[in-house]
């Protein structure tokens, strides 16, 4: 029989599941994968670049390798400048001029940052030459050139463009390193600047910069404080250039914080070759003479085999060309972030600013509001090395800054959005058994900030007492007061379910107490939950799909979903039946909506605290509508194009959706359990790294119908709606039969 939803809990406890002995209708092992396809051809770094409004997805073509510190592309512009919210990875599809290539970027955020150590080839004439030019250069406005799409490619690890005026710019990279070739015409001397005040959404604030004429290098600094960054003052980035066949002439210019540095190379097609450190001048050298191929079609290969290992986990069965671009991509973008920003000598910047040089990487740029839900339990699941490291990552940020990070970003807190999503991240690599990292640390920390033991940090929740004396966070003492109850809810459940598998039964008990806390905020008259205030009232019930203040970047609708208990959530919406109605309602009208640039009344993919919402029907005992609602998700809000996202991809957060959903199983966050849908393709399957090179887990769909007629797990029949992590990471099978 099914297990009734709100049981679930407690039979992941007691029960084992109850199977039926099933007969495959095919053998996995006669399935013939197209293993010669290389992923690398599949990946369309275009993805995600373009987009109106709040549809922009935020993505960069640049040249990068696997959470590489380096990611080497474009910052464009049209021709009366730019828009911020547009251009917080730099580059955006519909602009016209390229204002230069820049080393440092981030991937799908919402806010613009990086944007470090722009290079721009130029040609000399256009400029003037000699000393006289310093003072023109004030910024991108002074040389960007137009470009055209038509002569633009970007492929995994190599980007390249033709500008206007005839300059070929060819651009690749390693972790630590960018690699640059510039073709200039033949009868023009060409011109190199470097500008090291060009920060995204921000500014320099101050730099210096060496030229050595008769090495033929350059090498300096600046203080980058960009939209997240500044708020802490801004890091250091260094860098070393050494520029192929030297350079006939050569200066810079410095006011206040507007530095940089121009070269007149001597050969028409020249290779520059740029070191890139957090840490020091030095080290940036040092990163890039160890990294640095000196061939740059060699170091092209190098990136793409760089991508074709992870990529290379994984393999589809009749994936058309474009499902095969949006996969691939998806698992490209869920790859950028979080950011390496340890060189290769060990050394790091620390979130108290100091130098240090651990055992393990220390790794930054975790928009952890978004990814807990999905990039996060993507690399658990399927890149579990980078998860420890990660792990530890945010536990060093701890006793460096003293609180786990919301949103690192650099080498401090941006202090970004709410909840404690370090804890549903902390809580899920635990309990999914990822060892090596300092657990008992990220343990006691999270208690620390949850119970209000440690007061004064950048990431303090709201007062803890009040949250306990109330049940919830009263709207008349705190802002965005429902979503933060919630947030900080689900949050709780994962220290529950942690403190429980650690043997600490009090805590546990403790926090499953106050992982029910959303429940304090629903209001039976209005049927959602909304704000309360201290006396007990309900505050007047706002527009149901108006994004009043006790949300967060949502409204009524949106967060009617975000509870880490589904069974408990059907039952307080009167029941399954009825639960399954109101989410159909949601999605109709979502579909009647359609695709809008500003933010969408009902489901919002382009946004996270509803994104798990289409596999809640199969919790509720109706996968049909799962996988009807997951396929219109992937269809309608996916593509192969520069719009292809429904909004910022949040550092691979929307692209580990599709990866999980087209699988057809999705991660119920701060939690063992994987919801089930319906995979997309007629197979699936993907490497294990813990089984080695031979452990695959395969997930197959039969028959083309809108009706789920069974699930089987190791060809046993399975009557339940969810799959346990320690059944994925066995190995085995997962199939969906449909009529």
């Amino acid at each position: 029989m099914r297990i009734s939803p709100w049981l679930y809990p407690l039979a992941m406890l007691l029960l084992s599941p109850a199977c039926t002995p099933y007969t495959p209708r095919k053998d996995t092992d006669s399935i013939e994968f197209p293993a010669a396809a290389d992923p690398t051809e599949a990946v369309n770094p275009f993805i995600g670049t373009g987009g109106p409004g709040f549809r922009v997805g935020s993505s960069t073509p640049a040249a990068a390798t696997p959470f590489g510190l380096v990611k080497l592309g474009p910052d464009t512009s049209l021709e009366w400048g730019a828009v911020g919210a547009l251009h917080c990875a730099g580059y955006y599809y519909d602009d016209t001029y390229v204002d230069g290539f820049s080393h440092v970027h981030m991937h799908g955020t919402g806010i613009a940052d990086y944007g470090n150590i722009l290079v721009m080839p130029v040609l000399a004439g256009n400029v003037g030459d000699g000393a006289s030019l310093d003072p023109t250069f004030r910024g991108p406005d002074q040389w960007r050139e137009p470009f055209s799409h038509d002569s633009e490619t970007a492929e995994a690890g190599y980007y390249a463009v033709t500008l206007e005026d005839g300059i070929r710019a060819e651009l690749t990279a390693s972790p630590h390193a960018g690699f640059h070739r510039y073709g200039f015409p033949a009868d023009e001397p060409g011109m190199l600047i470097f500008d090291l005040e060009h920060v995204l959404d921000g500014g320099g604030a101050g730099g210096d910069v060496t030229i050595d004429d008769d090495a033929g290098t350059l090498a300096g600094w600046m203080l980058s404080a960009g939209g997240f960054t500044g708020g802490y003052g801004g890091f250091h980035v260094y860098f070393y250039a050494v520029v192929d066949g030297g350079f006939s002439s050569s200066g810079s210019w410095s006011e206040g914080v507007d530095v940089g540095a121009w070269v007149i190379p001597n050969d028409s097609t020249v290779n520059v070759h740029v070191g890139i450190s957090l840490v020091s001048v030095e080290n940036a050298r040092a990163n890039l003479e160890a990294e640095d191929l000196g061939d740059f079609d060699a170091q092209v290969d190098a990136a793409k085999e760089l991508w074709r290992v992870p990529l290379s986990q994984f393999e589809l069965l009749d994936a058309t060309e474009d499902e095969r671009a949006q996969f691939y991509t998806s698992l490209y973008h869920v790859l950028q972030m979080p950011t390496d920003q340890t060189d290769l000598d060990g050394t790091y910047v620390g979130f108290d600013q100091q130098m240090h040089n651990d055992s393990t990487r220390f790794y930054s740029d975790m928009s952890l509001w978004d990814t807990y839900r999905t990039a996060n339990p993507a690399y658990i699941l399927f890149y579990p090395d980078r998860a420890r490291d990660f792990a530890q990552s945010m536990v060093t940020m701890s006793s460096q800054g003293s609180a786990l990070p919301r949103w690192a970003a650099a080498s401090g807190e941006a202090g970004c959005m709410i909840g404690a999503p370090a804890d549903v991240v902390l809580a899920e690599t635990a309990l999914k058994g990822i060892t090596g990292w300092d657990e008992d640390g990220a343990y006691g920390a999270a208690l620390e900030l949850a119970l209000g033991q440690k007061t004064g940090t950048s990431n303090d929740p709201p007062s803890p007492s009040e949250l306990e004396r109330y049940g919830y966070l009263p709207s008349d003492e705190f802002g965005s007061s429902v979503s933060w109850t919630q947030e900080v809810a689900w949050a709780d459940n994962a220290i529950s379910l942690w403190a429980q598998q650690r043997g600490d039964p009090s805590t546990a008990a403790h926090f499953a107490w106050r992982a029910r806390f959303w429940k304090n905020q629903w209001d039976p008259a209005a049927g959602f939950f909304h704000a309360r205030r201290s006396d007990g009232t309900f505050d007047p019930m706002p527009g149901e799909t108006t994004w009043a203040e006790e949300y967060v970047e949502g409204n009524a609708w949106q967060y009617l979903w975000l509870a880490a208990q589904p069974g408990e959530l059907a039952e307080l919406l009167g029941g399954e039946h009825a639960a399954i109605g109101r989410l159909s309602t949601f999605f109709e009208e979502a579909n009647i909506e359609g695709l809008v640039t500003g933010p969408a009344a009902y489901y919002w993919q382009g946004n996270e605290p509803d994104i798990h919402a289409p596999f809640l029907f199969a919790m509720w005992g109706d996968p049909d509508d799962t996988l009807k609602w997951q396929r219109w998700v992937e269809d309608e809000r996916y593509a192969n194009a520069p719009d292809g996202l429904a909004g910022n991809d949040d550092a691979g957060t929307l692209a580990a959706w599709y990866v999980f959903s087209t699988l057809g199983f999705y991660p119920l966050a701060g939690t063992d359990l994987y919801m089930i849908g319906v995979p997309r393709y007629e197979a699936a399957r993907f490497r294990l790294p813990a089984q080695g090179p031979d452990g695959w887990f395969t997930v197959i769909r039969e028959g083309e119908g809108t009706h789920v007629a069974s699930v089987q797990l190791n060809g046993v029949v399975i009557d339940r709606p969810y799959l346990h992590h320690s059944e994925l990471v066995q190995g085995g099978e997962l199939r969906v039969r449909l009529e």
